[in-house]
């Protein structure tokens, strides 16, 4: 009956839907009736059968039992465990309109939590859209009687056997050749995880693996030289960072400026030539002494870096003097406990600097409400084939 409402479906149920669009998560969006359903591995504009794995109040979870009328825009994916390991989520979907589902990603989150509508266009920066991770987290499962190395599979914490994949650079697939062989022969330690990372310079595995280099590795990042571990926090993608730190610090100078959650100093460094004084903050002590190498390592003196938790330091900042500049780059939860101080400092100008377009429009809400404008948003594709996207907002006190 026309304008009948469709009763929602249950788990177990087997319903035919066209999809709409893409959500943050990388699911396809369908609806049956004032129903939400979310779809993995199905493609904007096209008609599947789907199986409902979960429902909820107001949405659902499905998988795709059969494809029926491909979208015109599906492609096949590179790599032969997509859909299995947890690594990709977009590899079905062309690289054009992944980026223009990224920038979405980004307005939607702004205006649905952060109550921001932003009309104007979000860039979203990219390179390749493959071979351009430089860091990876390997898994190890040796239960039965065969080893498994790789991910982790998709929605579990068992490991999918990878030999080769297609997002690392060509440093790390040959990394993970050794490392396997090495695991294999029985000829390494009884590790259920390895980080591996390489830079121009190299390759270093942690923890330590004959055969494979371990310790610092470096990369060079516009003017500045960064000394970093696998086991220590750096951008996987290195082949954005020049832009993405230029978009971040930008080229206004001033007396002073501070940098929360600064890592190994990425975005210190380069904000020790724009102003006076500048002032780096990171929790994670080997990340701390990073930094420092790093100050010392491109002769800069005009910083001082403390290792300790951002709104506890925060807590217990007092200055007189006007913060001309605050750069943030905190995990993906966000920097809810830290928000309340920053508006205290009052700092002219803010950066915020985001792997999660929710938890920054929730924060983004807060400091406008503390009284700065957005200025400027824009977006980095530092992880293609995945729905993770980097965004950079500017604030600016009213």
């Amino acid at each position: 009956m026309s304008g009948q409402q469709l009763p929602p479906p249950n788990a177990g149920d087997i319903i035919e839907v066209e999809t709409e669009r893409l959500a943050f998560g990388g699911e396809a969006v369908a609806r049956l009736g004032g129903f939400t359903l979310f779809i993995p591995f199905a493609a904007p504009g096209e008609r599947v059968r789907v199986r409902i794995t979960e429902k909820k109040k107001n949405f659902a979870r499905a998988v795709i039992e059969e494809i029926l009328r491909p979208a015109v825009e599906r492609r096949a994916p590179r790599c032969p465990h997509f859909g299995e390991c947890g690594g990709c989520h977009l590899q079905h979907i062309p690289y054009t309109s992944q980026i223009e589902a990224k920038s979405e990603f980004i307005r939607d989150s702004l205006a649905r939590i952060g109550r921001i509508e932003w009309a104007d266009k979000i860039e979203i920066r990219r390179s390749v859209e493959y071979g351009y991770r430089s860091r990876a987290q390997i898994k190890v499962d040796r239960s039965g009687d065969q080893v498994r190395i790789g991910f982790n599979r998709r929605a579990s914490h068992s490991v999918c056997d990878v030999e080769s994949c297609p997002v690392l650079s060509d440093d790390l697939n040959s990394a993970l050749t050794t490392l396997r062989s090495k695991l294999q022969s029985g000829d390494a330690p009884q590790k259920d995880e390895f980080e591996i990372a390489a830079s121009r310079e190299g390759v270093s595995i942690s923890p330590s693996l004959e055969g494979l280099p371990t310790g610092a590795l470096e990369q060079r990042v516009g003017d500045y030289t960064y000394r970093f571990s696998p086991s220590v926090f750096f951008q996987g993608n290195s082949l954005l960072l020049e832009e993405m730190i230029a978009e971040s610090v930008g080229e206004k100078r001033g007396a002073l400026a501070v940098d929360l959650f600064a890592g190994v100093g990425l975005f210190t460094l380069p904000m020790a030539r724009l102003y006076k004084r500048v002032i780096g903050i990171e929790a994670e002590r080997e990340a701390v002494r990073f930094a420092k190498e790093n100050l010392a390592g491109n002769i800069i003196q005009n910083v001082e870096f403390h290792c300790a938790a951002v709104e506890h330091w925060l807590e217990n900042f007092e200055t007189t003097e006007t913060i001309d500049f605050l750069l943030l780059d905190p995990p993906r939860s966000g920097a809810a406990l830290a928000i309340e101080e920053i508006a205290r400092l009052r700092p002219s100008r803010i950066a915020y600097v985001s792997c999660d377009p929710a938890t920054l429009a929730r924060d983004l809400r807060k400091i406008l409400d503390a009284g700065y404008e957005l200025k400027q948003i824009s977006g980095f594709d530092l992880f293609p084939q995945t729905y993770h996207v980097e965004t950079i907002a500017q604030l600016a006190r009213d």
